[in-house]
């Protein structure tokens, strides 16, 4: 009996003796709202972003949306956009209404959509194609891997008719498993039963003020120790499963995806742009990633057909000027530079 009481006892101090130091810790975390660098808070008002209405990711259709995006306690990205009916953002309008039935699908990720910017870099292409008499669509959405690139044309091709395609890509699209969006009162959330469990978009009146939306989002923003726990688990599991066989099998399915728009399109009415990243402008990262990076993308594209156009616009001069603080997207300035790279090589092959 005197055993088990010391046992009881040691068992205790060493509780106490190490949940002291984790509960200072989270406090202070909290106090001094850790990990900053893991603070965005990103938010949407005036619509939601799901894949339930027409079977793939788009936003509330003919809407006026905000989205924003709050780093800590900064503001750093507030704009709006309008949708069209088939809940795509509006890039660009044809001033002539007569291109139709001629109409080029545009796809791609956050990059494209132009998440983080009033404008997208892929308008340039599109005024191009309209002088051309041709009318398009940005059908690009956030976190689309090429799976999800895929199922976007297959709408666009089934639904609206698009005979020719431009996928915009990133190296890292050909490694990005495709997940569904799903959406509540409160948020738009990759698919999750909880709101910010995953990716999420939180749901917000309209016309708050600066200070009402950072407000709003320090209410969503976790801070403490368990964050920071989570951020590394993820991160580990991340670098393990790059060496994993699930991680083959997502690059396979991109290859794949890829493949199926080709033979939907026929591959000389399909081109491919390579967009920078901060990787590749040697803004992050190391020169190993990188270097794994280009010869993962060489393969992708080694194993698609020879005879699709593929414009690689890495070399487009973005600087750190070009890009949004404290995010890996380019901001207005990037957008307008990355058009005039694009645009100068895309157009000819639509003449």
């Amino acid at each position: 009996m005197k055993k088990f009481k010391h046992l009881l006892i040691k068992l205790l101090l060493i509780t106490i003796g190490t949940s002291i130091p984790i509960v200072l810790t989270d406090q202070y975390m909290r106090f001094a709202n850790l990990p900053k660098n893991k603070s965005r808070v990103m938010l949407l008002s005036g619509g939601k972003l799901d894949s339930s209405r027409i079977g793939i990711r788009s936003y509330t259709p003919n809407s006026s949306l905000l989205q924003s995006a709050i780093y800590g306690d900064i503001l750093t990205y507030s704009y709006e956009f309008k949708t069209d009916q088939n809940g795509f953002r509006i890039s660009n309008e044809c001033k002539d209404n007569s291109p139709k039935n001629n109409l080029v699908a545009i796809t791609g990720d956050s990059f494209t959509e132009g998440q983080g910017s009033s404008i997208s870099w892929i308008a340039s292409i599109q005024k191009k194609l309209c002088n051309q008499g041709k009318d398009s669509i940005n059908a690009a959405i956030a976190g689309y891997g090429i799976e999800g690139m895929q199922k976007s044309l297959v709408y666009a091709y089934e639904r609206l008719g698009a005979r020719k395609a431009i996928v915009a890509i990133i190296p890292e699209n050909i490694q990005r498993i495709d997940t569904r969006m799903v959406s509540n009162e409160i948020c738009s959330m990759y698919k999750s039963t909880t709101c910010g469990l995953r990716t999420t978009w939180w749901h917000h009146p309209k016309n708050l003020s600066e200070k009402e939306l950072i407000s709003f989002a320090k209410k969503k923003n976790k801070t403490g120790i368990i964050p920071a726990l989570k951020s590394f688990g993820l991160h580990l599991r991340r670098r393990i499963l790059s060496y994993s066989s699930r991680d083959t099998k997502i690059f396979q399915k991109n290859i794949d995806a890829m493949r199926s728009i080709i033979s939907m399109f026929g591959p000389n009415n399909v081109s491919i742009i390579i967009l920078p990243t901060k990787i590749d402008r040697n803004l992050n990262s190391s020169f190993k990633n990188k270097t794994i990076r280009n010869q993962k993308l060489k393969i992708f594209l080694d194993s698609i057909n020879e005879n699709v156009t593929v414009k690689d616009i890495r070399d487009c001069p973005l600087d750190q000027r070009h890009f949004i603080l404290n995010d890996g997207h380019p901001n207005e300035s990037g957008h307008k530079l990355l058009g005039i790279c694009a645009s100068s090589k895309i157009s000819k092959e639509y003449n």
